[in-house]
């Protein structure tokens, strides 16, 4: 354990040609950290001199195909109170240096989770990011590796609170050409898929691996045993807010009929509020007829949608555009001219490279002004 005159806070870092990236992420952690750990393993860029430059202390590590053995690497060397959990691709947003020595010297908690954005085009939720240095909190699994199993151990042995605190982390590294992250992630996450097989995590991302290297036939067999391992996991009572991801993307792939229908009954009834879902559900109202119903499952992602962030992160656009497209759409043929031409225009306004949100917003406008000229008695053309 850290002693009473230890450094508040420790950032720890690990780093494989990040040069790029790695000044833009060290300076807002260098304001906020009196330390910072960088494990370097096998770079061959400039990555180790921006390091130093900052004032890390970077250690050369061998990359041994596994993020957990990597990262606890740097939390071995780190002497700090607290640990900052961070990576070269992601960006502390605003952090007030003064506020956050405030809150780390005078909060009892055992970790505190940040409001954490995944990708540009998406929500945020809370994660994991900041907990008390203690070595009986490392990192585990291959790849997507977590600290919440160890942090929660700790927090039940010393009986001390999670704690949320409003600091953001945005993440940059989902942007551009993936193909040289797949080719990495692909033998970890079969891996890890063998090593914990009930992480549904971990079997959506080799999905979506596979898929985006064009493995089509295996991604499909891998998606129908994670949908077969769901099952077991809901039947055992087992299920978390992960499978969801795997009902959407089976879902997503499912030919329109009964069996669609009844699977995303299932999921609906396990994932009530899951956002994905209910816009699915009210597309399958309005393919349906069934509007009023539709219009109201648009309402509730809406409401939903306002809710602070929370354990599931969503494409920005289900939060706003798609629901208020869905509830313009069923308004129109509902003949309520005027309220689809305020719902296109607001999806519209959140999604201003679509050209199609102005001319249908136009369109039902000239059909309610054509409404309200029209002379009592006359039949609509």
């Amino acid at each position: 354990m850290p002693a009473e005159d230890a450094p508040l806070l420790s950032a720890v870092l690990i780093v494989r040609d990040e040069g790029a990236l790695l000044a833009d992420c060290l300076g807002p952690v260098r304001a906020v950290a009196d330390e910072v750990v960088v494990v370097d393993t096998g770079s061959v860029d400039d990555s180790v001199a921006i390091a130093r430059s900052f004032g890390a202390l970077v250690i050369d590590h061998p990359w041994r195909d596994d993020f957990s053995e990597a990262r606890n690497a740097g939390l071995d060397h780190a002497t700090g109170r607290w640990v900052l959990y961070v990576d070269a691709d992601e960006r502390l947003e605003s952090w007030d240096p003064g506020e956050l020595r405030a809150l780390l010297a005078g909060s009892e908690a055992a970790a505190l989770r940040l409001v954490f954005y995944p990708q540009l085009d998406a929500s945020a939720y809370l994660e994991y990011r900041i907990w008390r240095n203690d070595p009986s909190v490392r990192f585990e699994g291959i790849i997507h590796e977590t600290i919440v199993p160890a942090v929660l151990r700790l927090a039940a042995r010393e009986r001390r609170a999670i704690e949320t605190a409003d600091l953001v982390i945005r993440h940059l590294g989902y942007e551009g050409d993936q193909r040289r992250k797949h080719l990495r992630n692909l033998p970890l996450l079969r891996r890890e898929v063998v090593r914990t097989p009930d992480n549904l995590f971990v079997r959506h991302h080799l999905f979506r691996v596979l898929s985006g290297l064009g493995h089509h036939e295996e991604a499909t067999a891998v998606l129908a045993a994670a949908v077969e391992r769901f099952d077991q996991l809901e039947a055992a009572g087992r299920t978390d807010h992960l499978g969801a991801l795997i009902l959407y993307e089976a879902l997503a792939r499912q030919e329109p009929g009964d069996e669609r229908r009844a699977l995303l009954a299932r999921a609906l009834a396990v994932y009530p509020e899951n956002i994905g879902l209910l816009l699915m559900e009210g597309e399958q109202l309005a393919e349906d007829g069934r509007y009023e119903e539709a219009i109201a499952v648009a309402d509730r992602v809406l409401v939903l949608a306002g809710n602070a962030p929370g354990e599931v992160a969503y494409r920005i656009r289900l939060l706003g555009e798609s629901p208020h497209a869905l509830k313009a759409l069923c308004l129109l043929r509902l003949g309520r001219d005027a309220e689809a031409a305020a719902a296109y225009a607001r999806a519209a306004e959140l999604a201003p490279d679509d050209p199609s949100y102005p001319v249908k917003r136009d369109l039902a406008a000239a059909r309610a002004r054509a409404e309200t000229t029209r002379v009592p008695g006359d039949q609509p053309g």
